[in-house]
């Protein structure tokens, strides 16, 4: 992550989760609170979905649903796998979805302001969801 190192955890009843530990100077806590205040919030098919957070003495820790095949960044290398024209169709689509839906649904409008292949998570089965909401606004 941007702001911090992701490890891969288990919770009691056997789901994988992405723990994100913050890691900057003074703890990240802006992007800590932007975090825990916009995507805690919502849900949607096409957003991470963060599961629970830690704000204890100078520990900032996200907790996030796993995505097992990781960020899109990894699939536009040149030596990254390459996907099908029909998985890059679904994942260009998923990801206007949930921008979409932070521009229009959400009661206040959030712009994420850091879209970019490493904050596009994909699952097992290749579906787009937006993460890192460290920078984000309401409007």
């Amino acid at each position: 992550g941007g702001f911090g190192i992701v490890f891969k955890g288990e919770l009691s009843d056997s789901s994988l989760v992405a723990v994100k530990r913050l890691e900057r100077p003074g703890g990240g806590e802006k992007e800590f609170r932007a975090e825990v205040c916009t995507i805690g919030n919502i849900q949607h098919v096409n957003l991470v979905r963060l599961r629970g957070f830690c704000s204890e003495n100078s520990h900032r820790l996200l907790v996030y649903e796993y995505m097992p095949k990781g960020s899109l960044s990894a699939y536009l290398r040149r030596d990254g796998q390459n996907l099908s024209w029909d998985v890059r169709f679904r994942v260009a689509v998923g990801t206007a979805k949930g921008i979409a839906y932070l521009h229009e649904e959400c009661r206040s409008c959030i712009i994420h302001c850091d879209i970019k292949p490493e904050n596009i998570l994909l699952d097992e089965d290749f579906s787009a969801k937006v993460s890192d909401f460290g920078f984000a606004k309401f409007l």
